[in-house]
């Protein structure tokens, strides 16, 4: 993966969690504190470093309402601050960088998740500063934290061949046992994928679906056929969506592997299309991988950020 690849797909990553931690107390301008708290959601470096120190997604969230309750206060304005509710991320929200914010983002240069940290703790407005005072830390601490992680061995990463699979890992802020409740209960489904609205028990054992009710879909994929295998001491739970009306569409396994990390959960993804009858890959399967690959990266991303969002 190029680094521009890399710096989009970060950018993007953040952008959404930050849309999504501004969504809870009805903000639309996305400001360092934002871009902070997406950060602790980060699955790579950075978001590895501030866990471990203790700047989790619960303790930066007390740590900004704190600090703007002590602004508000400090304008006269005690209590005045905005009570937190829950994600809601809409298509038109309007949301946008503060430019000091879109600075830190997008200046040229190290595109990592560590190499947008190091520049939020460099950020010379103090809002940082001031943020990490409330978690006990410190910017230097940060740093040589960041340092001493940028020593390890790179993680290695297995790429599928097939353009119809896809391998990721995932950060969850929330307890193993608490997501572990979510990905392998059928009720839930609708909580953390997207495909499914209402879930029924089938009279093979299975479960039915359906989309939700503000979904359009052709009449052939109205309705899915779900199934689930699971290994609830490993942890392990994969569940496969065919949709019984349309007998030569490719069937969709989703496999998720739990285990903890600090601060909560790696979820440990395969995704997969898969072909539910037998047929030589044509020409123009070859031709279409690249684009198949994509749209896989974008399905598995949101995928990521449903199975988040869920959880907070």
């Amino acid at each position: 993966m190029s680094k521009m690849t890399t710096a989009l797909g970060n950018a993007h990553r953040l952008t959404r969690y930050a849309m999504e931690e501004a969504s809870r107390t009805g903000r639309t301008e996305l400001g360092v504190e934002h871009l902070f708290l997406a950060l602790t959601l980060d699955e790579a470096d950075a978001g590895q470093v501030l866990r471990a120190a203790g700047a989790t997604i619960t303790t930066v969230r007390e740590a900004v309402a704190a600090e703007e309750a002590a602004h508000l206060a400090a304008l006269g304005a005690a209590g005045a601050a905005l009570s937190p509710g829950h994600i809601a991320v809409g298509p038109s929200a309007g949301w946008a960088w503060s430019p000091v914010a879109e600075r830190v983002l997008t200046s040229p240069g190290d595109g990592t998740s560590s190499g947008i940290l190091r520049r939020l703790l460099d950020e010379p407005s103090g809002a940082i500063e001031a943020l990490l005072r409330r978690l006990d830390l410190t910017v230097d601490d940060l740093r040589a934290r960041l340092d001493a992680a940028g020593a390890l061995p790179p993680a290695t990463t297995v790429r599928r061949r097939h353009p119809l699979a896809r391998s990721a890992a995932s950060f969850v802020a929330a307890p193993v046992h608490e997501t572990w409740a979510l990905v392998s209960d059928p009720e839930r489904l609708p909580e953390w994928e997207e495909s499914v609205g209402h879930v029924s028990e089938a009279p093979d054992g299975g479960w039915a679906g359906a989309p939700r009710d503000d979904v359009e879909a052709k009449p052939a994929f109205r309705h899915l056929s779900i199934s689930r295998t699971m290994d609830a001491e490993a942890l392990l739970v994969t569940w496969t969506f065919r949709y019984p009306d349309a007998p030569k569409a490719n069937a969709r396994r989703i496999g998720l592997r739990l285990e903890p990390a600090a601060g909560g959960t790696t979820v440990h993804i395969d995704y997969s299309w898969e072909r539910t009858y037998s047929r030589r890959r044509s020409a123009f399967g070859w031709v279409m991988a690249p684009l198949y690959r994509v749209v896989l990266a974008m399905q598995v991303a949101r995928l990521m950020a449903t199975l988040g969002a869920a959880v907070r």
